[in-house]
């Protein structure tokens, strides 16, 4: 699949109503699971930086692109006071089981994510060209992401 193969899901996947996957420390929650699924094979549509803003542990602000607030499209994010307070994070839009789901990572997962695109890049393969393999490796009270190309 080349880059091109996937703008129309990109496309797709922006407009439809995306199921946010939900990460334990036992793994992911799945539509149609029954419990939590410590590892996951995912083709990954696209990623990008992203920003939430947590009040009482609630997504009171989110931003998918770290520029405008989803909620209020004139809500810039470089000119909100809350900003200093903004969860930096890194979108990933992905499928797994034929479904479409949206990732937030942050912190350490995020960076796992990071490097093995940067992996991925040095040896010329794009993200979009393979399937992952997504495992949670449980850290107490949250779950950490490692991310790994399935050849």
């Amino acid at each position: 699949m080349d880059q091109n193969d996937v703008e129309p899901l990109r496309a797709i996947l922006h407009r439809a109503l995306v199921r946010y996957l939900t990460v334990t420390p036992r793994g992911f929650v799945l539509v149609d699971e029954p419990s939590a699924v410590p590892i996951v094979q995912a083709r990954i549509l696209g990623y990008g930086g992203a920003r939430t803003l947590y009040r009482k542990r609630k997504p009171a602000c989110r931003s998918l692109d770290g520029v405008l607030a989803v909620s209020d499209p004139a809500k810039r994010c470089a000119e909100c006071p809350d900003r200093g307070e903004c969860t930096p994070q890194v979108r990933v839009d992905l499928i797994v089981r034929r479904r479409a789901y949206r990732l937030l990572l942050a912190f350490t997962s995020a960076r796992n994510f990071l490097e093995h695109v940067a992996r991925l890049q040095a040896t010329g393969v794009a993200v979009e060209q393979i399937e992952h393999e997504i495992r949670v490796l449980p850290r107490g009270s949250w779950g950490e992401l490692r991310f790994r190309s399935r050849s």
